[in-house]
């Protein structure tokens, strides 16, 4: 995005990585339901509206763009919210105890997609009664909270639709509406990076953007690397390090540095 002085500023995919997002990757709340492949096929949203939908769209396009959004995005051709179809992943969570088991937790570490020996995120999990009522009556806050964010993005602005508006307009009101906003841009980040079992990330564009292979299965060390180990890390008793190895006196802390000094 451009700042207020119409400067260009450092592309989201550098800054996204600097901030070291990876570990969402696999934090958020799909077997294909006949509502959501009803949704898949662009027949409709499992919970939003046609146009609470459309709102919520274009709220995230402003939060993270993609490169028809914002002429910087463009210029590094950088996914956004709308190419990572992050609706569809508020959609998907917002509509979780419309379905059986709940949409929450699809499992894990990893699918097949990367050639595991296993999808262990083909069936989302059932929860255990006191994380259903958990879940429950977040989900359900949720709800009331888009709800009203809607409201509010669309009262905001000058025709009383927020997605109609235009992106200065639709930035002006973001920046007033700090709680909104707030909402919206934490799902969004789930929805750019997160597994795209809950909804998001399509084709993996988000972890595509930042270079990260996804829930690839762990291979371990081949018998090469295994075998051609130099042993452990020498350490150096100076520093930072002794000053910690003092603190360790009756757990063999002067022996452990006699024996890092002659190992």
């Amino acid at each position: 995005m451009n700042d207020e002085a119409g400067r260009a500023t450092p592309s989201r995919r550098a800054v996204v990585t600097a901030m070291g997002l990876l570990p969402l990757a696999t934090l958020a709340p799909a077997v294909l339901s006949e509502s959501q492949a009803r949704a898949a096929a662009g027949k409709g949203y499992q919970h939003f509206s046609k146009h609470q939908a459309a709102v919520i769209k274009a709220a995230c396009a402003r939060l993270v763009p993609g490169p028809d959004d914002d002429p910087v995005e463009k210029l590094y051709d950088s996914p956004g919210a709308t190419e990572a179809d992050v609706v569809r992943y508020i959609d998907t969570m917002l509509a979780a105890f419309d379905h059986d088991p709940p949409k929450i937790f699809a499992g894990g570490p990893w699918s097949d997609r990367h050639g595991g020996d296993a999808d262990h995120m083909k069936h989302f999990v059932p929860l255990a009664p006191r994380q259903l009522e958990a879940w429950r009556a977040r989900t359900h806050d949720l709800k009331r909270q888009y709800a009203a964010a809607i409201k509010k993005l669309d009262a905001a602005a000058s025709g009383k639709n927020f997605a109609a508006a235009s992106h200065s307009e639709q930035d002006s009101i973001l920046t007033k509406l700090d709680d909104e906003r707030s909402l919206i841009f934490g799902h969004t980040i789930e929805g750019m990076y997160s597994v795209p079992e809950y909804g998001g990330n399509r084709h993996q564009v988000g972890w595509k953007s930042i270079g990260w292979p996804g829930d690839v299965q762990p291979r371990g060390f081949s018998p090469k690397q295994v075998e051609d180990s130099d042993g452990p890390d020498v350490l150096l008793a100076n520093g930072v390090v002794d000053a910690v190895l003092n603190l360790f006196p009756l757990i063999g802390g002067n022996a452990m540095r006699k024996a890092r000094h002659h190992g």
